[in-house]
């Protein structure tokens, strides 16, 4: 569609400042062409029926362009009507009135992601690059043949994270909270028939009023918010059994799952919090996927790990995942692996961070006829003085490694070998070897994947092999301007809306990737 002056006269404004603006102007017919315009009016429902939906296209691009400036729902609409750069985008110059409202935006959103669009937003700006429909100036094939690097980030949860008395309290009172609106009741009359007076005090600890520092007294807390929670639940179920429906059973299945991770019972019958975390820990009654997690052995977070695929032949994010952060980074690979495959892109060359080697995907790769590449893992003693596992001989084919002495020991791969502990006593090279107690021998951990390590250890001895790894840097700052652009802590709340927020990013990235290229082509 031709500019109009006053669109003309907005463009020579948007050269350095907020370019993206002009270059969605111009190419918004290519990003949402008539095949993706139909993808998304068929997430409505044909029938006639309710209020006729807004302009899916334009509720999509309202979506990027909020993901873009930074702006909340609330803001969005504002800036709908009083940016004309947001104005010329939408195709709405001159409008007193916002063509969407909050809560259109917000269930457009849900849309979204119930019928995965915004994996096909971002597949959508994948396929303008790579087709070259965005950089004509090159007239370049691009393969279908991918060579891609992976990597994470930590992301911070939007939930709070409380300890198990908190968490409790948490739960308990947004039962009350519930239950007051369907019964049209007080919460402060609820508390009190139910049995729960604690929650009649600004907070929970302020409600139990004790010193926290006497063991027995916190003991006895743990024991009354117990009792007063369960008495709670016994009242919902003999009051509410017929609408314990959500959002209520949500809360009471929240108390259900934090008894049982946290508490125990002891040999007396008394209620104690549970010595050691349980597995797959819940730490917040807001988000119940957000996880502790380790991006060190010294630095923790709470939340998940934003993980994406980064094209190396091209500036493109082809693919984005979102996991918990106590999960390990190579269940991350599996759905980007699988994005990648709906692409109709085939994964010839992997750059990936050692915490990936582990992942199904590798060994995918692998068997295809396609090569892996990453860092190894280290193979220093425990001490500088003591030999390494690299003065080890390992024979991968005879599944025999030989120490410094000679000494010879068969293995399987992912075993730990233990040189013969008489052999050991009695070599002149022990004390360069270990400190193991006498009648021990040395030990040396054989990887699952030693070949693997093998070739990776290979790589990183070489100037050339080095420059392979470095592609890998490539990644790292896709993640860089991801973390700029959305920060370090999560918009939404779940796995799967903050995965939307991180495809949207990409894409964003992506179209910005785009739009450098025209301007190099010009």
């Amino acid at each position: 569609m031709e500019l109009s002056r006053q669109e003309q006269a907005l463009m020579k404004r948007l050269t350095r400042v907020r370019a993206l603006f002009g270059f969605l102007r111009l190419h918004r017919h290519e990003l949402f062409d008539e095949t993706f315009q139909e993808q998304l009016e068929g997430m409505y429902r044909t029938t006639g029926a309710g209020e006729p939906p807004h302009p899916p296209a334009l509720m999509c691009m309202v979506t990027l362009l909020q993901g873009y400036v930074g702006a909340s729902d609330a803001e969005a609409v504002e800036l709908a009507v009083v940016d004309l750069r947001w104005q010329m985008v939408l195709g709405c110059l001159g409008a007193d009135t916002p063509p969407f409202s909050q809560g259109a935006l917000q269930a457009f959103r849900e849309r979204m992601v119930a019928h995965e669009m915004d994996r096909v937003l971002l597949e959508r700006t994948v396929a303008l690059v790579r087709s070259g429909a965005m950089t004509e100036g090159e007239r370049r094939a691009v393969s279908k043949a991918l060579r891609v690097a992976i990597d994470s980030r930590p992301l911070a949860g939007a939930g709070r994270v409380e300890d198990t008395i908190n968490l409790l309290g948490h739960a308990a009172r947004s039962i009350v909270r519930v239950v007051s609106k369907i019964t049209e009741r007080p919460p402060e009359e609820i508390c009190r028939k139910a049995g729960i007076p604690l929650l009649l005090a600004p907070s929970i600890k302020a409600g139990l009023d004790l010193d926290w520092s006497d063991p027995k007294q916190k003991a006895a807390a743990i024991q009354i918010l117990e009792r007063q929670v369960s008495s709670l639940q016994q009242w919902v179920d003999r009051h509410l059994d017929d609408v314990v429906e959500q959002p209520l059973r949500t809360y009471l299945d929240a108390v259900t799952q934090v008894r049982d991770q946290d508490l125990e019972t002891a040999e007396d019958g008394t209620v104690r919090i549970r010595q050691g975390v349980a597995p797959d820990r819940r730490v917040s009654i807001e988000d119940a996927e957000m996880r502790h997690g380790r991006k060190s052995r010294s630095k923790r977070f709470d939340g998940y790990k934003e993980h994406i695929a980064r094209d190396l032949d091209l500036p493109v994010i082809v693919a984005c995942a979102v996991t918990p952060a106590n999960r390990p980074e190579e269940e991350g690979a599996a759905p980007i692996a699988e994005d990648v495959q709906r692409q109709r892109l085939r994964l010839v060359e992997l750059h990936i961070d050692r915490a990936y080697v582990n992942s199904p995907v590798v060994d995918d790769v692998i068997r295809a006829g396609g090569q892996v590449f990453s860092k190894p893992w280290g193979q220093r003693a425990r001490s500088p003085d003591l030999f390494s596992k690299r003065d080890f001989k390992i024979d991968l084919r005879a599944k025999t490694i030989t120490c410094p002495a000679g000494q010879v020991e068969v293995f399987e791969p992912g075993d730990t070998v233990e040189f013969d502990p008489e052999e050991c006593g009695a070599c002149p090279l022990r004390a360069k070897c270990t400190q193991a107690a006498s009648g021990r021998g040395r030990t040396v951990s054989i990887a699952e994947d030693e070949a693997l390590q093998g070739k990776f250890r290979k790589l990183q001895q070489t100037g050339p092999g080095r420059a392979v790894l470095r592609q890998r840097t490539a990644v790292e700052h896709a993640l860089a301007h991801i973390a700029a652009r959305k920060g370090h802590s999560a918009r939404y709340i779940g796995a799967r809306r903050n995965l939307f927020d991180l495809r949207r990013a990409a894409a964003i990235q992506n179209l910005e990737a785009a739009q450098r290229l025209i301007q190099e082509a010009a």
